[in-house]
């Protein structure tokens, strides 16, 4: 393998490793905003028990405030267009796969030509 041809495949190897984070991060969104319903669900039911217990006004404050943030942090994600995160979440990993697929050839020819 020539220093060109080595350099080439680290620098693909480092753009897949990028690819596949930002399609991690794709898949993560995609599932925030297609799980944001039943999240919210969920933190609604947690500060209704909380609002029935039996707990003073400040405790009911420090108890609700992080429901809050988490309830906030759902309605923005369930907000999002779902169709354009499925979109980029395919693209990234479509375009993983495709630079995987030419980073396995080059190996197995040059894996090829050592061995003849």
């Amino acid at each position: 393998m020539t220093n060109g041809e080595r350099i080439a495949l680290t620098a693909m190897k480092k753009e897949h490793k990028l690819l596949s984070r930002r399609a991690e991060n794709a898949k993560k969104k995609t599932e925030e905003c297609m799980n944001a319903a039943t999240t919210i669900i969920k933190i609604r039911q947690e500060a209704n028990e909380i609002l029935q217990g039996d707990h003073s006004h400040v405790e009911i404050a420090k108890l609700i405030e992080p429901l809050a943030k988490l309830e906030k942090a759902a309605l923005k994600a369930g907000k999002k267009n779902l169709v354009k995160l499925m979109d980029k979440e395919h693209q990234l990993r479509f375009a993983c796969d495709e630079l995987q697929q030419e980073i396995s050839n080059i190996e197995y020819r040059h894996k090829l030509r050592r061995t003849a």
